[in-house]
């Protein structure tokens, strides 16, 4: 008898909890990542903060190809394809200016997709988001220095979301169409 809840428990243990089972990563085999403009909530602090829109989009967009994500721009993208993973990367950035002391910013970084399904037993569509990573940093800096430190800190964002985008990936399959060499 103990020997068999041993083997249940050890299967339980080796095969994860039920809700898992079945599951995969997240963003497992997602092609394409659409970036969107940068979203910045107060433009008028972020103005007096030094923060520019298109400096800090292409900031990102240059450390996320780094990082081997697959990205398009959202002034770039060709309409969805059929059986081609697509997810948005959102980037946001919330300033508060303190009249002559200094700035704060909430910088974030999400990846989201919005899908209407039929969810029963009512037919009607029913819009969702779903949500695949999300992360965020605040900054507090002197004005001068703001803007650099805004950068640093969506680099490191975008790094923290390429590592997970390349873990959520399946490994690549082996290839078995080239015989082996024979061996002397």
């Amino acid at each position: 008898m103990r020997g068999a809840i041993a083997l249940t428990l050890l299967g339980m243990a080796l095969t994860g909890p039920a809700w898992a089972q079945g599951s995969t990563a997240a963003m497992a085999e997602v092609k394409e990542v659409l970036l969107q403009y940068a979203n910045i909530a107060n433009t008028e602090a972020a103005g007096q903060c030094s923060l520019s829109r298109e400096s800090l989009n292409d900031d990102l967009q240059r450390n996320l190809k780094l990082g081997s994500v697959p990205i398009i721009l959202v002034n770039e993208a060709k309409p969805a394809m059929l059986g081609v993973a697509r997810i948005e990367l959102l980037p946001e950035i919330v300033t508060i200016y303190f009249e002559g002391l200094g700035c704060t910013s909430w910088i974030s970084l999400a990846a989201q997709s919005k899908h209407s399904l039929k969810i029963p037993p009512v037919e009607t569509p029913r819009s969702i988001t779903v949500s695949y990573w999300r992360s965020g940093l605040m900054v507090s800096t002197n004005i001068s220095s703001h803007s650099r430190l805004v950068a640093e800190a969506f680099q490191k964002l975008a790094k923290k979301f390429a590592d997970q985008y390349r873990l959520d990936q399946p490994p690549p399959l082996p290839s078995f169409d080239t015989a082996p060499s024979p061996s002397r």
